[in-house]
């Protein structure tokens, strides 16, 4: 009987480090999503960042565009006068 009590120790020896084996990789695993999360959040982050930049640099270039499209058709307005008067004068 002695002998079958200490092969069920070791039996359940072993059980409890195959045990104690799973939680340590559980354990290392969750560590390196943790890991890998925080990784991502500060990418996240920066990528945040960047698209408000150019977000904000888009709204700089249409604005910039809105006045130029408006001195064009002003130039293009006064160019029209211009000849309008060219015309006039080689009328006469």
């Amino acid at each position: 009987m002695t002998e079958t009590k200490i092969e069920w120790e070791h039996i359940g020896l072993e059980r409890f480090a195959h045990l104690e084996d799973k939680i340590f990789r559980a354990v290392e695993a969750f560590k390196s999503v943790r890991k890998e999360n925080e990784s991502l959040r500060a990418e996240s982050q920066k990528l945040k960042a960047e698209l408000q930049a150019y977000q904000e640099n888009e709204a700089a270039v249409q604005a910039n565009l809105v006045q130029l499209q408006k001195e064009r058709e002003e130039l293009r307005e006064r160019v029209e006068r211009a000849l309008g008067l060219l015309a006039t004068i080689e009328a006469r």
